[in-house]
Formats: structure tokens, sequence, C-alpha cells
């Protein structure tokens, strides 16, 4: 494969501020961890008052490749599993965090979680397991 660059121009669907459609999360990190929190609008939708399960997905994915990014350099989603504990509702915050699991010279394995706050204690929405390949030209 060819040496590929990656650039970020702000549109990313996840965490781009350029990009209109997308989340535009925010990601709080901390060494070799990362936060969120976002509130799910009622176009990602799946059932009624249900978050959809690939924005779910799409917000564990996030979390480990942003947190792959800047802790381990520039890196791209290479692998996902993703279990589904409970539903989220729309509207609901939702708390996204992720950490370095282990990383080596090509690969950065991970984990995220999602959680709700429901009856004043955190509630696990969905959890997820992931690696990141790592990737030598980045433009920032």
């Amino acid at each position: 494969m060819s040496e590929l660059i990656l650039e970020d121009d702000h549109y990313c669907f996840g965490c781009g501020m350029d990009n209109p459609q997308g989340l535009r999360i925010l990601w709080q990190v901390d060494g070799k961890s990362v936060t969120a929190e976002y509130v799910t609008e009622k176009k990602f939708q799946g059932w009624k008052d249900i978050v959809h399960g690939g924005i779910l997905a799409t917000l564990l994915d996030e979390a480990m490749t942003r947190l792959a990014w800047v802790a381990c350099g520039g890196a791209l989603s290479a692998e996902i599993t993703v279990r589904y504990v409970a539903p989220a509702k729309i509207g609901e915050k939702l708390y996204i965090a992720a950490r370095v699991i282990e990383e080596n010279r090509k690969v950065v394995h991970l984990q995220s979680v999602v959680h709700a706050q429901r009856a004043a204690a955190p509630f696990l929405i969905a959890r997820a397991t992931g690696k990141a390949m790592k990737v030598k030209g980045v433009k920032a």
C-alpha cells in the first residue's frame, strides 16, 4: 500500500466542527484516555424515541479513533466489536469514554463505553473494543 496522507479538514462526521450535519463532539483528552458528552437529536432515531444503534457504534468508534489519533499519532479504525447493553433515549445526555489498552508499532488496541445517568448512577448503554491502525502521513 502506498503511503496514505491523513488530513483533518474539520469535516469529520463525529468531531468536525465545520460539518453542520455531523455530531460535532468535543473530546477531552487526558493522556491515554478521552471523554465527551453528547445529547442525541431525533434525526438519529431508530425505533421511536430510541437512538439508532449505528449512531451508538459511531460514538464508540469515534472515541477510540480520536484517542488513537491524538495520543498515538495518526490512526484509522481497523476493527470494532460493539456490545449493546441497553437502549439510549433520544434527548438523553450520553457520556462517552475510551482508553488505550495496548499499543505497538503498527496498532493501537482500545476500549470505549457509552453511559447514561439514570437514577443518579451511571447506566451502561454500550461498550466496544477495537483496533486502530497507525498511519505515518498526517497533516494537521
